[in-house]
């Protein structure tokens, strides 16, 4: 739809195939969540332009618009046989360890693994990279923010795994103590919605 989004799709899928990698996934299990990976935002195809790439706060409204867009993936992904192990990633990568994630309000392992890995990856690509609301964060706010969702927004399991790619990538974090500023501070800002910040 955008070289942003064909990009951050593509970053997303590398990271996940190496989070997975660590966990030990086999190689059957890494070939679909790479393609879950590549693909978790495909429903963003039924999201406007200018509620992608809005520079503001979005509308209640447009964040509902914003919500759907795993479940359209989902249903566009499901057309295809080839993809029914892929599914996962694609439905559940907003879903949040706590259970406060959308579209199922899935929690703990009860979200498929591909998604929790998913989430992980997703969110630090889009920490990391310039958006349309906000300037990318600096590296070690990020590492905090990722470090401080474990056993709350993420997977432990599939955080320490991430931090171990990162460390094999020769990317040593200075900074990896749960910063719960940058946990809040994250929430609020990606894609920031006007009632929510009142």
């Amino acid at each position: 739809k955008d070289p942003y989004t064909h990009g951050h799709s593509a970053r997303v899928a590398e990271l996940s195939g190496r989070i997975g990698m660590r966990i030990g996934l086999d190689p059957e299990t890494l070939r679909a969540l790479h393609q879950g990976a590549n693909l978790h935002d495909v429903g963003k195809i039924s999201v406007p332009d200018h509620v992608l790439n809005k520079p503001g706060e979005l509308t209640p409204e447009e964040w509902v618009s914003i919500e759907a867009h795993p479940v359209v993936g989902w249903e566009l992904a499901s057309r295809a046989p080839s993809l029914r192990h892929s599914l996962g990633a694609i439905r559940h990568h907003h879903e949040r360890w706590d259970g406060t994630g959308y579209p199922d309000g899935r929690a703990g392992t009860d979200i498929p693994l591909a998604g929790r890995i998913v989430a992980v990856a997703d969110v630090w690509d889009a920490l990391t990279s310039d958006r349309a609301y906000r300037k990318a964060w600096p590296f070690d706010r990020a590492v905090s923010h990722v470090v401080a969702g474990a056993g709350v927004l993420f997977d432990p399991l599939c955080v320490d795994a991430f931090m171990d790619a990162l460390k094999e990538s020769g990317i040593v974090p200075e900074k990896v103590r749960p910063d719960l500023d940058a946990l809040f501070a994250a929430a609020m800002d990606c894609h920031p919605v006007e009632e929510r910040r009142q």
